[in-house]
């Protein structure tokens, strides 16, 4: 049975009740006397009947307590209006309401295990969330951190790349300038040796030329006497 059967179900038994006891009041008021009496020939009528039917019927007025309809009082004791009343809302309580409160604590129950549950998971997602959050910005900090260190890493190897090119290239100028200079100090001893072993031969071109029998007898013989006198040639 859902809710609002069960309110439309309530709704027509409490109309039922109200309407029983509406009926009984009624049946109570038309016990007591009329508010209002009949007047000219109705009434004289009215009068004599009530005459002769007095003397068998004893008319009760007022509120009773215990009391039934029956033929010589119509009125309805006030106990049992109340009694019905008080089964009807014992009816209505017993068949509706405590359902409709069942009902209501089930699905109050229900819906706040829902919140308690949607609260759980909220919180849940809000601390993913932050985790998330906490991650993304922990990537960014280390992703900034490597970017700084590859541009210090490239700077630093080629600052060393530089130094060591600049070196490098005093190392190789070195080489070519002692390599230049071993040459030049090849190629001007081959020069001198060329040009002495040039001039020796001119010269011993000369002395051939220029050298006879005599000046060779006369280089004899003071070779002969500076050696007799115990000098050495010069």
């Amino acid at each position: 049975m859902t809710v609002r059967r069960a309110l439309q179900q309530f709704s027509a038994l409490t109309s039922l009740a109200v309407g029983s006891f509406i009926c009984l009041i009624g049946q109570v008021a038309a016990a007591s006397p009329a508010a209002h009496e009949p007047v000219g020939h109705e009434a004289a009528e009215v009068a004599s009947e009530a005459v002769h039917a007095s003397e068998h019927v004893v008319h009760h007025h007022g509120i009773t307590w215990f009391n039934w309809p029956n033929p010589e009082d119509h009125r309805v004791g006030l106990a049992y209006l109340l009694i019905n009343f008080l089964v009807l809302a014992f009816l209505l309580h017993r068949l509706i309401i405590r359902k409709l409160v069942a009902d209501n604590a089930a699905r109050h129950d229900a819906i706040k295990a829902q919140v308690t549950a949607a609260q759980q998971a909220m919180s849940e997602a809000e601390s993913v969330l932050t985790e998330y959050k906490r991650r993304v910005d922990r990537l960014d900090q280390e992703t900034r951190e490597i970017l700084e260190q590859a541009r210090v890493g490239a700077e630093a190897d080629r600052q060393r790349l530089l130094t060591e090119a600049r070196a490098e290239v005093e190392r190789f100028k070195a080489q070519a300038m002692a390599a230049a200079q071993r040459e030049v100090a090849l190629r001007k001893q081959a020069v001198e040796n060329e040009v002495l072993d040039r001039a020796i031969a001119r010269a011993e071109e000369l002395l051939r030329a220029r050298f006879t029998d005599a000046d060779q007898a006369r280089l004899v013989d003071d070779y002969a006497v500076e050696v007799v006198n115990g000098r050495p040639a010069a």
